[in-house]
């Protein structure tokens, strides 16, 4: 899919931003900036200060330091696809990832990417922890965009027979189906009697590699003057929630947590919009032992409130080592010069209108914090914006604030989809730069046959693209969100469109949300479909849709 004038908007947005930062070089010297760019998985866009029933700290200082995206959002919402999207600037379509089977390099195997933007540039390129989904690209995309290839660091050690213990963490550890070290015993989720620091589990270990890297960049750049640009990747708040018990201390009980207000999903919705928990035979008997058996029926209310409760206490095991790491930067008096970035790869439900965990075309499934903390741009602390944004719009977005020149692009290729935003970080910003964001999800239904079932065990990660059976599109705007979901023509790799948006002879299903002042109160968002009460809406917006695709 392409949106025209997307690249003049982006140059527009790149001389603005050259003539408005090179005015604070009073030396009249380019003076590169370092880039620490931060990427948390499964992280939904419930921080403070929007929520405080979160202690994330960290992440809080970073937001009070910096300008915070309220309406950023993912294009596709799961690891691989969105990961090859904004690490390329290219929306699914166009790098054709929409599993976990290939890269964006089968497509584009000259692409630039926004580290490689950088290492072209003359830039240390460094990264550690999950940055791409492992191994797609290989080698997290190896010399093509690192100065050196990151190393993923992994250990759920989910159960004592499956898991096992990496290279990278302590055998002696207990995993989490031993009995005593949660209230539901099952391997998912556990309190582990560990230091806060969770030494020994995976992503301290991303910490440690971090910072072991960041001291290699601050001592290049001292002795060279090289910039750095250094990823780096946690998994948490991820599934598995092995936790060190201190940070479940940090909160009520889970008997004390609320579960979702409205736990199950509304009858209107079509169940093809919905995604099936589990993906196994395996993970669909522990979701029916936590007391979960369809969307229409809500889950035991101490497995959900237990499920929020590991969550948030993951979330802020993974604040602490973001703190950790702005501390070390700090330590190396590099805080001034070095512009942060921090997102999520996509959103996450925990049991609002049925939904759990991500894959799906709603609020909370695409949703992500977004924080931008640029020390050169003084005026941006504490500031938020109401503007739409996509992770597409991160990579021209941080090429036009490190004042680099526009990705190349090689003839035959495909330019970036993202725009820039750095309009948006001028004294007197825009209300607004795009009039809508766009995202979509590919479903592979188990049974096909029967409608009312389209919500089982419709997961497409490891199914071929040719064997899709739906793609859902999904557009925000400022008011709405209109979805529609088409049968997927698997040999043309397109959907089966067709001409109106009226259910006929070629099926297909559709849904409008509306969204007011009340869009931060995650239990109320895309809670009640509106199409019916809207239907020239939905034509005009059904129109947007079609024109894209």
């Amino acid at each position: 899919m392409r949106i025209s004038g997307q690249m003049t908007r982006s140059r527009v947005a790149f001389a603005i931003g050259v003539l408005f930062v090179n005015s604070l070089n009073l030396c009249g010297a380019l003076v590169r900036k370092n880039f620490l760019y931060i990427i948390s998985d499964d992280l939904r866009a419930e921080l403070p200060p929007l929520h405080n029933g979160v202690h994330a700290p960290n992440l809080a200082k970073l937001s009070a330091d910096g300008l915070s995206f309220d309406r950023a959002y993912c294009n596709q919402p799961v690891c691989s696809p969105s990961r090859n999207s904004f690490m390329s600037g290219r929306r699914p379509g166009t790098t054709k990832v929409w599993n976990f089977l290939t890269s964006f390099r089968a497509v584009g195997p000259r692409w630039t990417t926004l580290p490689s933007h950088f290492l072209s540039n003359g830039y240390l390129t460094l990264g550690t922890g999950k940055l791409y989904h492992e191994g797609q690209p290989e080698n997290g995309d190896g010399n093509l965009s690192w100065s050196n290839v990151p190393v993923q660091f992994s250990c759920n050690k989910s159960t004592s027979t499956a898991g096992g213990a990496s290279t990278y963490c302590d055998p002696a550890m207990p995993s989490c189906d031993v009995p005593g070290t949660n209230v539901t015993p099952n391997p998912r989720w556990c309190a582990i009697d560990a230091p806060l620091s969770g030494d020994g589990t995976g992503d301290p270990q991303t910490l440690v590699d971090a910072i072991k890297k960041l001291r290699f960049a601050s001592a290049n750049r001292n002795a060279t003057g090289q910039p750095f640009f250094l990823g780096v990747g946690f998994h948490l708040p991820h599934l598995d929630w092995r936790v060190p018990r201190g940070w479940l201390d940090l909160y009520p009980p889970a008997q004390a947590t609320s579960p979702a207000a409205y736990p199950t999903a509304q009858k209107l919705r079509p169940p093809i919009s919905i995604h099936c928990p589990y993906e196994s035979q395996h993970y669909e008997n522990l979701w029916v032992g936590w007391g979960y058996t369809n969307p229409w029926s809500p889950m035991r209310n101490a497995s959900a409130q237990e499920m929020r409760l590991f969550y948030r206490a993951a979330t802020s095991f993974m604040d602490s080592m973001v703190g950790d790491l702005l501390q070390e930067l700090d330590n190396l008096g590099l805080t001034d010069d070095t512009g942060i970035v921090f997102h999520s790869d996509h959103g996450f439900s925990l049991g609002e209108n049925g939904d759990w965990k991500k894959f799906t075309l709603t609020e909370l499934g695409t949703r992500v914090p977004l924080i931008f903390k640029i020390p050169w741009l003084p005026h941006l602390a504490g500031t938020r914006t109401q503007a739409l944004a996509e992770l597409v719009d991160i990579f021209p977005t941080l090429s036009d604030l490190a004042q680099l020149p526009p990705p190349s692009v090689h003839p035959g290729d495909v330019p970036l989809d993202g725009v820039s935003l750095f309009s948006l970080f001028q004294p007197n910003p825009p209300k607004s730069i795009k009039p809508f964001i766009y995202s979509q999800y590919p479903r592979c239904p188990l049974n096909i046959t029967i409608p009312e079932n389209l919500w089982e065990r419709n997961l497409c990660i490891e199914i071929p693209s040719a064997k899709f059976g739906w793609m859902g599109y999904s557009l925000r705007t400022d008011v709405w969100r209109y979805t529609a979901w088409f049968p997927w023509n698997g040999s043309a790799l397109r959907p089966i469109l067709p001409i109106s948006p009226v259910n006929g002879s070629q099926r297909f299903y559709n849904e409008l949300f509306q969204y007011n002042s009340h869009s931060n109160n995650l239990d109320v968002v895309d809670r009640i479909e509106v199409g019916m009460l809207f239907p020239e809406v939905v034509k005009e917006l059904h129109a947007t849709l079609i024109a894209l695709l």
